[in-house]
C-alpha cells in the first residue's frame, strides 16, 4: 500500500457519506412538499384584493338636482370595482348629504362600497328583490367623493 491510498478511501468515503445525507435531505423535503399540498389549496397562493372581489352592483340616483351629475359621477366610479346598472333621479333634489342606500345585509359589500367611494353614511331599506344591492344617492356634497386626478 501507498501512502496516498489511505487519504483517497476515506476522502471516497467521506464523500459517499455526504452524498447520502443529500439525497435522504431532498427525498424529505419531497415528502414534506406533497403531505403540504394536500392541506393547502390554491386559494391560499392567491392574491387577495378588490381586484379578487365580484363587481359590486349599484344604482346611482341624482339627489341634488345637478345636471347629469349621475351619469358624471358613473363614469368616476367605472375604473372601481363597482357595476352601475342603473342611472336616476330622486323623486326631489332635497339631499344635501350623499348616502348610501343598502337594499340587503351585506355587511360585508356595504364596507367595501364605503371605502371606494368615500361615502361613509348609509341606511338600510331593505328588499326582497332588489335591482341591485345598493343605491348611491348623490348630494350637494358630491364634489367630495369625486376626486380630480
Amino acid at each position: 500500500m501507498s501512502l496516498t491510498d489511505k487519504p483517497t478511501s476515506k476522502t471516497l468515503h467521506s464523500k459517499s457519506r455526504w452524498w447520502f445525507i443529500g439525497v435522504i435531505t431532498v427525498l424529505i423535503l419531497a415528502v414534506v412538499f406533497i403531505l403540504l399540498r394536500d392541506y393547502l389549496s390554491e386559494e391560499d397562493f392567491k392574491p387577495s384584493g378588490e381586484d379578487q372581489m365580484p363587481a359590486i352592483k349599484v344604482i346611482v340616483s341624482n339627489g341634488c338636482g345637478y345636471e347629469d351629475l349621475a351619469s358624471t359621477y358613473a363614469q368616476y366610479i367605472g375604473t372601481k370595482n363597482i357595476e352601475v346598472i342603473k342611472l336616476s333621479d330622486t323623486p326631489k333634489p332635497i339631499y344635501d348629504k350623499s348616502i348610501i342606500v343598502a337594499r340587503t345585509q351585506d355587511e360585508e359589500d356595504l364596507k367595501r362600497l364605503q371605502a371606494m367611494t368615500g361615502i361613509q353614511r348609509h341606511t338600510m331599506a331593505l328588499m326582497d328583490d332588489p335591482e341591485a344591492p345598493f343605491t348611491i344617492i348623490l348630494g350637494r356634497d358630491y364634489q367630495e367623493f369625486i376626486k380630480k386626478k
